[in-house]
């Protein structure tokens, strides 16, 4: 336990010092076969028509690729403070979101819905870039974990932006309980992500190998941002 305290005291302390870290709520949506765009037009119409509260965002993403045990079709994405997110909480709801959910559920339905938050953050002025990438564990020893991604980025420094985080509430389909996300401002950049140097490869196997012994690895999936509100 002394162990586990410390660890985290020491990410937080590192990344709390370089960027604010947020809280987030994911909902993983099915569009129905040929609705994909009749879908985001209701998504755009409510979320586009209500004033976005202080600290709060929305963005609707379109998955790209997969490779997850689940085959949502998009996301929907809350991200920002607490406050930012209580407060657009409030705002989901009455008369007008009632008339919005009786519409998305024309076009399709929700299959997932997980909250958490993030441990650290590098180069959050890229975090809008269009396209994402997450990498998802089951994970036993959280303490171990975040050492190990820790020691990590260390040696490889990222592009754009990164973030390691968990998942703390909500319905999951794999049992994820971390993950690690990214963004990419076009194709040709996420082809060419990851590590670039010997020693930058030999920092990824070796965190790899570490968090084999107390993690499972779920998946992966990208995705694009169809909108942001």
């Amino acid at each position: 336990m002394k162990n586990y305290i410390l660890t985290l005291l020491l990410v937080f302390t590192t990344a709390l010092s370089a960027q604010d870290q947020i809280v987030w709520n994911q909902v993983g949506v099915v569009a129905n076969d040929g609705y994909a765009s009749d879908l985001a037009k209701t998504i755009d119409d409510f979320y586009g028509s209500i004033e976005m509260p202080e600290g709060a965002s929305v963005s609707l993403t379109a998955v790209y690729h997969h490779g997850l045990g689940h085959e949502p079709t998009h996301y929907l994405n809350y991200a920002g403070t607490v406050d930012g997110l209580v407060a657009l909480r409030q705002l989901r709801g009455g008369p007008e979101y009632d008339a919005y959910v009786n519409n998305f559920s024309k076009y399709g339905k929700t299959i997932s819905s997980v909250h958490g938050r993030t441990f650290m953050r590098f180069n959050a002025d890229d975090s809008d870039d269009p396209i994402s990438q997450v990498w998802e564990w089951r994970v036993e020893d959280q303490a171990a974990f975040v050492k190990a991604f820790n020691e990590l980025v260390e040696t490889f420094k990222p592009d754009g932006y990164m973030s390691l985080g968990g998942m703390f509430g909500g319905i999951s389909t794999e049992g994820e309980s971390h993950y690690v996300y990214v963004t990419h401002n076009d194709y040709k950049a996420m082809l060419e992500w990851g590590p670039k140097t010997p020693k930058e490869l030999a920092a990824f196997e070796k965190f790899i190998k570490t968090v084999d012994a107390f993690s499972e690895f779920k998946g992966t999936y990208s995705a694009w941002t169809v909108n942001t509100y």
